[in-house]
């Protein structure tokens, strides 16, 4: 009878009977499994996450069936009792019956007995909900921060803080790089004659065309007002006719109806470029104020020579 006694004793209970005390360490949800995956051993934070009790657990017995992971993953505990290795597994989607939707850190590691024998795995289980909560509510604050609230384009503080980055990359690279004034046609017009939530609308229609012909290179946002603005890397004054053509015509061609009246829209665009050859030593503060300048000249002069065209500093004739 003693050795049939001894036969039926589980060597994985002992091992966690043996180290029992070491388990009062682990703040975050645990459990130890064996080969076939039945939860032996866990504490409270584990039914806590589990919303299981003791019980119950017990009852289950199968892991997999307590707190379920992503499908497309293999759980923890099969990969350790396959392989014999530790294994962990980052911001899982996991859920439980306590919690629909959980974002877990899991970690899995072998326990062997005294032949070196695996026995089964012992698992820990980090819920990073919140602090995924978190981070996701930081980079909404800090898109907004960076974003204007009508367009949902990038505003002017982002957008002169990036260019003088773009420049800066340009002149290492002895890559062109052209800036791009654009402003909507006769917008105080807009807003007196159809009212400013008319403007709003324009705003946004104008800002969503603009997005659907940047490339992923390219960064655009609103300067101001009905004021935007484009840098277009690795794009010289040739290819800067073409895009301002290309916008250009877009914006005329497009029906712009609010509350049942069209509004005929057009813009003006002034270019600047950043041509080959200048130097890396130049002032980035000086250069970016300049093209900018060159940018807003160039669009002042294309709404004196009658609107709804674009002009590029390069050919803007210069006064006498």
């Amino acid at each position: 009878m003693k050795a049939q006694a001894l036969e039926n004793k589980n060597p994985l209970q002992d091992w966690i009977d043996q180290y029992r005390s070491y388990f009062d360490i682990f703040l975050d949800a645990f459990c130890v499994v064996d080969c076939q995956g039945k939860v032996l051993e866990f504490n409270i934070a584990f039914t806590e996450l589990t919303g299981e009790s003791h019980r119950k657990i017990l009852k289950v017995g199968q892991l997999s069936e307590l707190i379920k992971i992503d499908a497309s993953l293999p759980y923890p505990s099969e990969t350790v009792i396959r392989t014999g290795q530790s294994v962990r597994l980052d911001e899982v989607k996991g859920s439980t019956k306590a919690y629909s939707e959980l974002n877990l850190i899991i970690g899995a590691v072998p326990v062997f007995g005294s032949q070196s024998q695996l026995l089964g795995a012992v698992l820990t289980f980090r819920n990073v909900s919140a602090e995924v909560m978190l981070q996701l509510k930081y980079e909404e604050r800090k898109k907004e921060s960076v974003t204007d609230g009508l367009t949902r384009m990038f505003n002017k503080t982002y957008l002169e803080e990036h260019l003088k980055k773009l420049l800066k990359n340009s002149l290492r690279e002895k890559r062109p790089l052209t800036l791009i004034m654009g402003d909507v046609d006769h917008f105080k017009r807009v807003n007196d004659t159809y009212g400013h939530q008319a403007g709003d609308y324009v705003l946004k229609l104008v800002a969503t065309i603009i997005k659907n012909m940047m490339r992923e290179t390219d960064l655009a946002g609103r300067f101001g007002g009905e004021e935007f603005m484009f840098i277009l890397n690795n794009c010289d004054a040739d290819g800067a006719k073409i895009f301002c053509e290309r916008l250009r015509k877009n914006i005329e061609s497009t029906l712009f109806i609010f509350e049942g009246k069209r509004i005929p829209i057009t813009i003006s665009l002034g270019t600047s470029s950043l041509m080959l050859g200048w130097s890396q030593d130049v002032n980035l503060d000086e250069l970016q104020t300049n093209l900018i300048h060159q940018a807003d000249s160039a669009l002042y002069q294309a709404k004196a020579n009658g609107r709804n065209r674009f002009c590029q500093f390069e050919d803007k004739p210069s006064k006498k």
